[in-house]
């Protein structure tokens, strides 16, 4: 459906506007839908089921016009990239292949072997500089998981101790929350 506006304001819980949405389209929440098709069970313990099911009876669509990079001031914001930061830091690595971990659990030294030799066997497939993305969870996660803080911490230090080189090692959260 069209809602007939041409902007909506896109604001924080404080009322900040954050966003502009341009152009929205107004679609019927169909959750079950969403869920089965997503995650192929219903699970209400899952952190991203129980979020989608708590939503309302209507999403909005539409190009959004992000008026400024959305920060959350709590020691972890130089880690969250935009795409083109990521792309940035990629180019600046002087990446021919980009390869991704992702975790929400703490990187241990079996974590960071799995890595090395991921970045071995792309080398030994012609590419010259794989780059890897180091990426903690951020968004929901289940609640008895590793909070993302102390997440990111033992990250910096697998890097910091050389468990993973920082030459060849972008850390970026993603999804950042």
């Amino acid at each position: 459906e069209n809602s007939g506006k041409k902007a909506v304001a896109l604001v924080d819980k404080d009322g900040r506007t954050l966003a502009i949405l341009r152009n929205p389209e107004i679609y019927e929440n169909r959750k079950e839908e969403i869920v089965t098709r997503c995650f192929g069970a219903i699970d209400m313990g899952h952190p991203y089921i129980k979020h989608i099911y708590s939503g309302g009876d209507w999403l909005l669509g539409g190009e959004i016009e992000l008026l400024q990079k959305i920060t959350y001031n709590d020691g972890l914001d130089q880690y969250r990239l935009t795409p083109k930061q990521m792309y940035a830091a990629y180019e600046e690595k002087g990446a021919d292949v980009v390869f991704a971990f992702q975790t929400r659990n703490p990187t241990h030294a079996g974590h960071a072997y799995l890595m090395r030799t991921g970045r071995e066997r792309l080398i030994a497939k012609g590419y010259k500089n794989p780059v890897l993305w180091l990426s903690p969870l951020g968004g929901w996660t289940k609640s008895d998981d590793v909070p993302l803080d102390v997440r990111v911490k033992q990250h910096v230090a697998i890097l910091e101790e050389k468990m993973l080189d920082p030459a060849w090692t972008v850390m970026a959260i993603w999804p950042a929350p």
